[in-house]
């Protein structure tokens, strides 16, 4: 199919295309087009919800959208499906079109992505990081419009009061996510303190 896409690249730039990832969560769909330079790069990460197939949330969105993967996101791919799987992965912002979020979504996302693995931080501690003292509520807003859910964690962000708070896969997942990175969380959702993320 790779190869179909690339000899069709010429006259579809501007088409999208997605790709299914089966995990325990359900299918995680990633959504990609090329960019202005013919190369592939992810738009979105849609993650599964309750009864819902993953294919119907894509094409609710996108209803002209062509199942496929571009070859060089086989890698990417492969390391989001070892994640859900429980290895230990890093990920960069290679083949994100991560250049389309707005300056302050941009910051929030970036420095999300280095909370550790294990680990989690509060929407107002993650403002402070950013410079941006006061500004939980706009982070959290920032977050839950994240378009690269698991690529950048935002599943590691919690409220301050330590309660895992709301996730674009819903709260069970978040609370998955979470212990299986370790990370132990109690009968009432809250997380261990001990688990708390201070950015230098």
């Amino acid at each position: 199919m790779g190869a179909n896409l690339q000899k069709k690249r010429s006259s579809r730039e501007k088409d999208s295309y997605y790709y299914l990832i089966t995990s325990t969560l359900g299918d995680v769909g990633i959504v990609w087009r090329y960019d202005d330079k013919a190369a592939p790069l992810i738009v979105g990460v849609t993650l599964p919800w309750e009864d819902v197939p993953t294919t119907a949330i894509i094409r609710n969105s996108c209803p002209d959208i062509m199942e496929g993967l571009h070859p060089d996101l086989s890698g990417i791919c492969d390391r989001i499906r070892s994640f859900l799987e429980g290895a230990c992965v890093d990920f960069s912002t290679e083949f994100l079109n991560i250049g389309h979020c707005r300056d302050f979504q941009r910051r929030v996302l970036l420095e999300t992505m280095k909370i550790p693995r294990g680990s989690v931080t509060s929407y107002g501690i993650l403002a402070k990081a950013i410079s941006a003292p006061g500004a939980a509520r706009a982070v959290g807003s920032a977050l839950a419009k994240n378009p690269f859910p698991i690529i950048i964690p935002c599943h590691r962000v919690v409220r301050s009061d330590g309660y895992v708070g709301q996730f674009g896969g819903g709260t069970e997942a978040k609370k998955t996510l979470l212990r299986m990175e370790g990370v132990e969380i109690d009968s009432r959702s809250k997380v261990d303190p001990k688990a708390f993320y201070m950015p230098r």
